[in-house]
């Protein structure tokens, strides 16, 4: 038996097989010719390969898209990077924005500063870099005279000429109490009016907490300036003061500002405020006011307000067996509900705009100094206030001997002694600093008995 081998086969490549040798039968009676000499360095030949192809010639490094705006790409974002530090400044100046606001609003101008950066120096194709670049820069323009109006704005209104910044600021650092006074006037705001709401609000702004504290419109008491007693709602017919110290002398203490507004103030200052939510204890029809609002329908639970349904609201007494302490009641249900829609920022900054709404129905002992400081200090750090409400209860009772009515049988409302020393308390725990109770809030007094009847 001999081997042979099988020639290479090339492949398409070139590239070659190696032989392979294969057994050749012969016939026995072939002679024997001996040893085949075999040349195995071809076996064992690895198969050829070809030279690999030289590489190409690298192409030409392709020009810089836009580099002929290369600089001016340059003193934009130098520019931008300028206006967002100027407008941070001066939200920092106005006190417009909390400081982690600012730090928040920094963060986001750094990022899309960046952005924009990106965009040009990778030469992003098309208006896209264009559009970010525009967009920061108007956004940063007007970022810097928005906050130059709001610091402008504030500056009118933060002191007057005879005031100095102590008097404008310790508003904000000591305890005051505020006279909010509703009075029954149905035309023009004037001096002396019988005053249906009358809350004491005493305010801590250190603690950040507030105590509304309603008295019934007929409650007999010790009216100031007299040695004799009438109706609460009469003191108002003497003047705001003698209200404020008729008050002060029933719950020992100095009522140092006041608030007035009448029944047209009041529903320009809701609707300014775009309404109100306000929850309702009862579902009850209120009886209409000519002029003012028709008989409305309120359910009990969440009721959304315009102005007239919210005076409609606060006003009526005649729905309910406890008449004017469930009124009260309800008035400090809607000044919660002003309160808490005049906390929003939108309205903070552009309060001014507000009050003037209201100008011709509503006066105030605030100077716009002290306006403008307690803004300024809830726009710092809009805090959380902690607002309790309470209502002294009373009796229904008559009576011959009020100043304002000698000899005429009026109906008043006897007080009851320990709702007042209650609310007396609430008032010194608040101007002492104290803690809020743990349970949030002073709950509403409920009423004695009725207080049905008609004022004099």
């Amino acid at each position: 038996m001999d081997f042979d081998f099988e020639p290479e086969e090339k492949t398409p490549s070139g590239a070659g097989k190696p032989r392979r040798p294969h057994r050749i039968r012969r016939s026995d009676d072939a002679p024997d010719t001996g040893p085949v000499a075999v040349d195995g360095a071809d076996f064992f030949q690895p198969a050829r390969q070809d030279p690999p192809a030289p590489p190409a010639p690298a192409a030409p490094a392709a020009q810089p898209a836009f580099a002929h705006t290369r600089g001016w790409y340059m003193l934009i974002l130098l520019l931008q990077a300028a206006l967002s530090a100027a407008a941070l400044f001066q939200l920092y100046r106005t006190q417009m924005l909390p400081l982690y606001y600012l730090a928040i609003l920094a963060a986001l101008l750094v990022l899309l500063w960046l952005l924009v950066f990106k965009c040009q120096r990778y030469k992003v194709r098309g208006a896209l870099a264009r559009v970010f670049s525009l967009l920061l820069s108007a956004g940063m323009a007007v970022g810097c005279v928005w906050a130059q109006q709001g610091l402008e704005a504030l500056d009118q209104v933060a002191l007057g000429e005879e005031e100095t910044d102590y008097e404008a600021l310790a508003i904000t650092t000591e305890p005051f109490v505020l006279y909010l006074s509703g009075v029954d006037n149905r035309g023009e705001l004037t001096e002396d009016a019988r005053s249906d709401v009358n809350i004491l609000a005493v305010v801590n702004p250190v603690t950040k907490r507030v105590a509304l504290v309603n008295t019934p419109r007929d409650y007999y008491v010790d009216l100031a300036g007299t040695d004799s007693k009438d109706k609460l709602t009469h003191a108002g017919l003497y003047g705001v003061g003698t209200s404020m110290q008729t008050l002060g002398g029933l719950y020992g203490v100095e009522v140092d500002e006041y608030v007035r507004i009448n029944f047209a103030g009041f529903i320009d200052i809701v609707d300014a405020l775009g309404g109100i939510d306000v929850y309702s204890d009862y579902s009850f029809t209120s009886v209409g006011s000519p002029g003012y609002y028709d008989p409305t329908d309120f359910t009990e639970g969440w009721n959304h307000m315009d102005g007239k349904a919210a005076l409609a609201f606060a006003r009526e007494r005649h729905a309910f067996a406890t008449g004017d302490i469930q009124r009260g009641i309800n008035q400090m249900k809607v000044i919660d509900a002003m309160l808490e829609k005049i906390k929003s920022p939108a309205l903070l900054t552009s309060y001014s705009r507000l009050l003037a709404a209201v100008a011709d129905n509503f006066v105030t002992s605030l100077s716009t100094g002290q306006i403008a400081a307690l803004v300024r200090m809830q726009l710092a750090d809009f805090a959380a206030w902690d607002i309790e409400n309470y209502s002294v209860t009373g009796t229904s009772s008559s009576s011959t001997h009020c100043y304002s009515a000698q000899g005429q049988k009026l109906y008043v409302m006897t007080p009851d002694e320990a709702s007042v020393e209650e609310a007396r308390a609430l008032i010194q725990s608040v101007l002492s600093g104290e803690a809020a109770p743990g349970d949030g809030a002073a709950s509403a007094a409920s009423g004695a008995d009725s207080a049905a009847g008609e004022a004099a």
